[in-house]
């Protein structure tokens, strides 16, 4: 009884590694395929947002720049083309608006409160 056991598990054992190795490693080679195709998509997605992270890092130095070099005139009045070191200087002025452009309006007179009795 025990020889007809031995020889039922040796045949049953044989047919699982004639027929099942070659589909274990069929599997396994997908499988591996899969996740190397998944890992190149992921460093191509990286490096493609990395591109554009540097091309947007770049146009936003060039409006920067575009910026400054316009706005000469303006860092001028307020005193920031001069050094660094130098500070601000309050300029009032430049916020206000002048006096003269509220004398020249002409004020309504009050009118009077006399009491009638």
């Amino acid at each position: 009884m025990f020889a007809y056991l031995v020889g039922g598990l040796t045949t049953i054992l044989c047919a699982l590694c004639i027929f099942g190795l070659p589909a274990l490693a069929i599997v396994l080679v997908r499988y591996f395929k899969l996740k190397e195709r998944e890992m190149a998509m992921e460093l191509e997605f990286r490096q493609k947002a990395h591109d554009q992270q540097l091309a947007h890092d770049e146009r936003v130095q060039r409006l920067e720049d575009v910026l400054t070099s316009l706005d000469h005139d303006v860092r001028e009045r307020l005193g920031i083309g001069r050094s660094p070191a130098t500070p601000l200087q309050s300029r009032p002025e430049l916020v206000e608006a002048p006096a003269a452009a509220d004398d020249s309006r002409e004020q309504p007179a009050a009118p009077s409160r006399t009491k009638a009795r």
